[in-house]
């Protein structure tokens, strides 16, 4: 019989380690485009303090909560905070939008998903007519109030079951417009009241764990 060769052993091994180095990046995590999407870092729970996010709500008050204790175990310590008073008819923000410019120049091709998990804050939602909006969208100049050039809005089911836990929610954009390509990816969320808006009671919940992903780019 012929000599043993450690090397021949080895071999098949030795390849398949190589293999799953070889792997496509598409098969790599991919990467979040938001900033502190999780809101586990800042200096205290104001705007001016939570790294990434901006108030685009009425008066744009940088000293308003932008997060506060989730309530949560194992989720982490905090989320972000939002209330019911977007007024879709008037278009008018309540006092908390939270917004942001993330670092994603926008190329032909590119869809986004969006994932991020929500509850209500206690009996302070109504679980009946109150909904957590996201916008993602494109301005010609990169500016939150800009001219909008392209956008998808999303907004979550009513909420059901225990207010205790958190809901999943995974939505995905189309394939951008020509008109957005060079431009940053701007996100912005808040609640909604769907019946009354502004003119209503304000009604909070908690937002946490935001991700958006790039889905497709074509090179």
């Amino acid at each position: 019989s012929a000599p043993y060769d450690p090397m021949k052993t080895r071999l098949p091994t030795v390849l398949a380690a190589c293999a799953l180095y070889a792997l496509p990046l598409s098969n790599a995590q991919a990467q979040n485009l938001v900033l502190n999407g999780d809101f586990q870092t800042g200096k205290s729970e104001a705007f001016h303090s939570t790294p990434g996010w901006y108030n685009r709500g009425t008066g744009l008050n940088q000293g308003t909560n932008a997060r506060t204790e989730l309530g949560s175990p194992g989720l982490g310590a905090f989320a972000a905070t939002i209330n019911d008073r977007y007024d879709a008819a008037q278009g008018k923000f309540g006092p908390l939008a939270h917004f942001q410019k993330t670092g994603h120049t926008i190329q032909a091709g590119d869809a986004f998903k969006l994932s991020y998990q929500w509850r209500p804050f206690d009996d302070f939602w109504q679980k009946s007519r109150d909904t957590v909006r996201f916008v993602l969208y494109a301005t010609q100049d990169d500016r939150g109030g800009s001219p909008v050039v392209w956008s998808a809005t999303f907004d979550s089911d009513f909420f059901t079951g225990s207010i205790i836990s958190m809901k999943d929610v995974t939505q995905t954009t189309e394939v951008v417009s020509l008109a957005a390509v060079g431009k940053k990816l701007l996100i912005c969320f808040f609640g909604l009241d769907t019946v009354d808006g502004v003119n209503g009671s304000s009604h909070f919940a908690r937002v946490d764990n935001i991700v958006i992903t790039l889905q497709s780019a074509t090179k």
